[in-house]
């Protein structure tokens, strides 16, 4: 059978899925820096372009695409995976630390693009037996807003696409050998916020001469988390968050400005619409009732993941039936991170999966995704590959 032969070839590069890994982990980029990283995308397909594939690069500002054309007509499905790195000190101990100041793979986007590179490599090789066309799509700047899906979708990257597929190593949940599989809901939608507020600085000892603008936005922060509690439907899921409150200054001075920085998640467009209004409503009030003004830049970045139902059926199914052997499939509850994979949701059917990669390290401690410390069982990454490259020649079979 197909899938045998595609998972035969996958096993024989085993060793140069975890060699490509360690590379990308060694020479990481942040979002929408990755000129290296794309460059080196680039250069693993140039010797196949013009051999039944068509190579795009570069597509938005410096993603891959590759269509590998089938030998037999059918539907075409796109497999995408990220290449962006995190501004984060790598404190791993690893042979192949990042040798980039500041610049850290904490969150296995290295795992996803060799894992997909070599599904690329295995299904260039038997394309003549595919029954449609797989498009793969190398996507730079998922982690920063506005990230890198939306403008490859709009230079085209999806054109002719039925359906797509994506999916993330997972190191805190779930144990290598699993995948976790969800129809609906799977991650939250994000907005942005900043906040800037404006009051009257002076000395500290006289605080009837000013308009003390930290009073007013440490009123704003606890007034804010209101709106999950008496606002929103309590079967709902949402969170506000405040990660950053800077008013620069002296301890005996009230500053003239203070600055907030934070974001809110949820899933359906009728819970962001509600926030965004009560937010402005609270702001409004707080800032009128405390003498400050304000200026706020709020903006609404990622849409809720939402997995297709029949291509979460057809997964559940291929991994029962033993599409691959040995993966396990796990249920799953929906996360409040956000994912720019969305995105492509709004174009066309998608599903994004879990897999799991717990790392096995020296403390005993596992750590989680952003972390300094952050690491995978690279055992995953061949189970990660069988499946995306199994799930694809089914899919063009009998989806």
């Amino acid at each position: 059978m197909l899938k045998e032969k595609v998972y035969k070839i996958l096993e024989s590069q085993e060793h140069e899925i975890i060699k490509m890994r360690r590379h990308l982990h060694k020479y990481p980029e942040a979002s929408f820096k990755e000129f290296k990283t794309a460059e080196y995308i680039k250069n693993f397909y140039e010797k196949y372009d013009g051999q039944d594939i068509e190579l795009r690069y570069p597509v938005g500002l410096h993603g891959t695409a590759v269509k590998i054309k089938g030998g037999k007509s059918g539907k075409t499905l796109a497999i995408r995976s990220d290449f962006d790195a995190l501004e984060l000190t790598e404190d791993t101990g690893l042979e192949y630390s990042s040798v980039n100041p500041g610049v850290m793979h904490a969150c296995g986007h290295d795992a996803h693009t060799a894992v997909l590179l070599a599904v690329s490599d295995a299904l260039i090789k038997v394309r003549n037996e595919l029954s449609g066309d797989v498009l793969i799509v190398h996507q730079y700047a998922e982690e920063t807003s506005p990230g890198g899906a939306r403008a490859m979708i709009d230079d085209g990257v999806l054109d002719g696409a039925d359906a797509i597929i994506g999916g993330h190593v997972w190191g805190s949940a779930y144990k290598t050998g699993e995948i976790a599989v969800r129809s609906g809901m799977a991650m939250a939608g994000r907005s942005y916020f900043k906040l800037v507020m404006t009051g009257r600085g002076g000395h500290g000892s006289q605080p009837h001469s000013c308009i003390d603008p930290i009073v007013a936005a440490s009123h704003f922060v606890v007034a804010v988390q209101s709106i999950l509690g008496r606002s929103i439907n309590p079967l709902d899921s949402a969170v506000v968050t405040v990660g950053r409150f800077e008013g620069h200054g002296s301890f005996n001075i009230i500053p003239n400005s203070v600055m907030l920085e934070g974001d809110v998640r949820y899933f359906s467009e009728e819970v962001k619409i509600l926030i965004e209004k009560r937010f402005k409503e609270i702001l409004t009030g707080i800032s009128e009732a405390h003498g400050c003004a304000y200026e706020l830049d709020y903006r609404h970045d990622y849409p809720a993941t939402i997995n297709h139902a029949g291509l979460a059926e057809f997964a559940v199914k291929f991994i029962e039936s033993g599409g691959v052997p040995g993966l396990k499939l796990r249920g799953s509850e929906p996360i409040m991170g956000s994912e720019d994979f969305s995105c492509y949701q709004q174009e066309i059917p998608g599903l994004y999966v879990f897999f799991g990669a717990e790392p096995k390290n020296k403390d005993g401690e596992v750590y989680p995704h952003h972390h300094p410390k952050f690491n995978i069982d690279e055992a995953c990454l061949l189970g990660s590959a069988k499946f995306y490259a199994g799930f694809a020649v089914d899919f063009l079979e009998s989806y």
